[in-house]
């Protein structure tokens, strides 16, 4: 089941169009409890393989709740932060409120970095707070795996580390599978469990940060494509 944020998991799902090839690799199994980093330049594909992951997963995964963080939240804006993660916690469910339930908005609230900003309105969050609601929107929902475009905008730059590592942590903590997608290289190999290198709209390289290293070493890989962009 794929569920782009901000829509019900059971709305219908217009993924993203994967691009015309990856190549000969393949991104192979998502490690559970684990980072994979989508990495590549603007125009690269990156979007297109979350798609193509998620609508894999949900093929072959009858079941997993697969959540698609791929725009900047939508909320009412004269919510406040915490009320807009009740509201999508409790989507398809009881409206019965108790101690569980806001356990779990303060618990995406701390993994996400916004226990602070629990009583701001939505509408006087910067950018990057922005961002970092969009992860814990996707965390309330309580998924099986989160795919995460990159940041757009300005803050793109910036946001993409730390969002990043607030995932990693997540996905350690949760036991669930996480994919973000980067264009910061730097970045990506020092937070990424595993990194997926698009290049063109293909897949070129897949491994662990060491093993990408190796291959560049070694002369497999283009090292241009592991600065950043």
């Amino acid at each position: 089941m794929i569920a782009p944020f901000p829509h019900s998991a059971s709305s219908p799902v217009p993924c993203p169009v994967p691009p015309p090839g990856l190549g000969p690799l393949r991104p192979g199994p998502l490690p559970i409890g684990m980072l994979t980093v989508v990495l590549g330049p603007a125009a690269s594909g990156k979007t297109g393989l979350l798609g193509r992951l998620a609508r894999d997963m949900a093929d072959g995964e009858s079941g997993a709740r697969i959540i698609l963080a791929a725009a900047p939240p939508v909320t009412v804006p004269s919510l406040r932060v915490f009320e807009a993660l009740l509201l999508a916690h409790k989507q398809g469910g009881r409206w019965a409120l108790g101690t569980e339930e806001i356990q779990a908005v303060d618990a995406c609230l701390r993994q996400a970095d916004l226990a602070h900003a629990a009583g701001l309105l939505v509408e006087r969050l910067d950018a990057a707070a922005r961002q970092r609601l969009l992860l814990a929107l996707a965390l309330v929902r309580k998924p099986d795996v989160i795919l995460m475009d990159e940041p757009e905008g300005p803050p793109a730059a910036s946001c993409q580390a730390r969002i990043a590592a607030l995932l990693k942590h997540a996905a350690s903590e949760l036991g669930i599978r996480a994919v973000i997608a980067m264009t910061d290289a730097a970045a990506a190999l020092q937070v990424a469990d595993r990194v997926l290198v698009l290049d063109h709209g293909r897949l070129v390289a897949k491994g662990t940060p060491a093993q990408l290293r190796q291959q560049v070493q070694a002369g497999d890989l283009d090292a241009t494509l592991l600065s950043s962009a």
